[in-house]
């Protein structure tokens, strides 16, 4: 009854978590048509990527790097728990606040401009306004996802995937109606201001919880220090994806000239495809792992997340191998229209196509980095991260000049790959007696039906379809992949994929659906 408990709330948080990455991908499909891949796209792009995409990424670290110090705490004393939380958010809020200033400041520098943009002077000058209204949500965005941090804390999973539900409505109304007349300045407003819609998700929470913020800045509590050691690190292990794909998107135009923007719109299909499921799964998870760490210990709490990650992965290898399949019709259906063209299409999709291939490596170092912060041991996710960085970095040399924005979307997705197995092998290297049967037997399969599943797509898709009926023919090519996909795991006994259908059996078996 406990698995099934925690596999329903998996579930619910997956499918809010869906729906509000659905509503992203149609935000970011208006945003194409729109605006294209033109000089205003990139400036936006270029704006968005040096500030709010990194803010989230920093403050999303933050939220880790509360809920082990939270959670104790508030299971002990919730007077305590509220207390420890005001803190963190007082310090944290307070930081970002300082930093926003002097990025403020930095943005009145030519120099700095002009580092992020070879383009005419008004162009450096348009970019550092942008950046300029961007960086003022940097404390609003801090202060919302160390509220989540709390909630999460007291397992409230589903509030981290459904704030940004009337942000994207707001932004979808937004294109719809006014895009038009404001333009790309209009939007980098708007998209500033909506971010205060997700911090209003966080009320209902709060008052539900009896919450209410009190200003308390103690920098002597014993936990403010691992706070910021852990958010430090986690920064980088969290955001790995973020870099590369920013080392990826400032260089392709100086090694091939393609736009910016076909990696920022192959970035925003890709993570919100990639993280619904991951996120949903750790963020229920996450905080169980310290459960499962102090009451098993070393070898048993390895063992445990090495089942954690090959229950995972058996459908993300699946999920990977489709979305590398449909790389390109999946860019068409979404994105193709007014200002993004057909060599739009091209370009991205190429880049989507590869980026997709390094989802299970992603799933990964998302699940063994939290394993690692569970047993307060940073160092290695650190390192680990720090050598992909260093690999993707040449790889992207020696893989750019040949082959442009593909060489460079896959230098990112074998150094993701490469320093994906590097970590497993480090966590279980000390372990005895681990089952890796079972997870050859997924990759087999995924292999198997994604390559069947590549060579349809080939013959049954003409290029010459409309959207409507492209989308009917992938939705029948992909329901037939997964069914293969399914028989061969049953024909291989796929022991994690046996034990599901088990679990999914015995409520039938007893009358009940717990």
């Amino acid at each position: 009854m406990k698995e099934n408990k925690t596999i329903h709330v998996i579930s619910t948080v997956t499918l809010v978590t869906l729906f509000a990455k659905l509503l992203g991908i149609v935000r970011e499909s208006l945003q194409a048509r729109t605006f294209g891949t033109q000089i205003a796209a990139d400036l936006y792009t270029t704006a968005n990527n040096n500030t709010i995409y990194l803010f989230t990424t920093a403050a999303y670290a933050l939220c880790i790097a509360a809920v082990p110090i939270l959670t104790p705490r508030l299971r002990r004393d919730r007077k305590a728990g509220y207390a420890a939380a005001n803190n963190l958010i007082t310090v944290s809020v307070l930081l970002s606040a300082i930093v926003a200033a002097v990025w403020t400041g930095a943005t009145f520098l030519p120099s700095l401009a002009g580092s992020l943009w070879e383009g005419a002077r008004e162009e450096s000058l348009q970019l550092a306004g942008y950046m300029r209204v961007m960086i003022l949500t940097l404390p609003v965005i801090v202060l919302t996802y160390l509220l989540v941090a709390l909630f999460q804390s007291l397992e409230h999973f589903v509030l981290q995937g459904s704030m940004s539900i009337p942000y994207n409505l707001a932004l979808i109304a937004f294109l719809a109606v006014f895009a038009g007349r404001l333009g790309v300045g209009g939007y980098v407003a708007a998209v500033a201001l909506a971010w205060l819609l997700q911090f209003a998700m966080t009320v209902p929470y709060s008052l539900r919880e009896g919450y209410r913020y009190r200003p308390i800045l103690d920098l002597k509590a014993d936990y403010v220090k691992t706070f910021l050691k852990t958010a430090l690190v986690t920064v980088l292990t969290t955001s790995i994806f973020l870099f590369c794909y920013l080392q990826d998107s400032s260089m392709t135009a100086q090694l091939t000239g393609s736009p910016a923007s076909a990696f920022y719109y192959a970035d925003k299909l890709f993570t919100p495809l990639t993280t619904t499921l991951i996120y949903s799964i750790s963020t229920v998870l996450f905080p169980k792992f310290s459960q499962e760490y102090t009451s098993g210990g070393g070898a048993a709490y390895r063992k445990y997340i090495w089942g954690v990650l090959r229950s995972t992965l058996l459908p993300i290898l699946p999920i990977s191998a489709v979305l590398a399949a449909f790389g390109t019709p999946i860019v068409r259906v979404l994105f193709e229209g007014g200002s993004f063209d057909a060599s739009s299409t091209a370009a991205t999709g190429s880049i989507f196509t590869i980026y997709a291939l390094s989802m299970a490596g992603f799933c990964v170092l998302d699940l063994l980095s939290k394993a690692y912060y569970t047993m307060e041991r940073t160092l290695v996710p650190l390192l680990v991260n720090a050598g992909i960085l260093a690999c993707n970095w040449g790889l992207n040399r020696l893989l750019g000049p040949r082959w442009g924005g593909a060489g460079l979307a896959g230098a990112t997705a074998a150094s993701i790959t490469l320093g994906a197995l590097v970590m497993a092998v480090l966590f279980l290297g000390q372990t005895g007696g681990i089952p890796l049967l079972p997870l050859c037997k997924s990759l087999l399969a995924a292999l198997a039906s994604g390559g069947a599943l590549w060579l349809a797509t080939g013959m049954v898709l003409s290029g010459g379809e409309g959207k409507l009926m492209l989308v009917v023919k992938c939705m029948g090519l992909g329901a037939a992949a997964a069914v293969v996909y399914v028989l061969l795991l049953l024909l291989l006994r796929q022991e994690d994929f046996a034990a599901l259908l088990e679990r999914c059996r015995k409520p039938n078996k007893n009358g009940r659906t717990g």
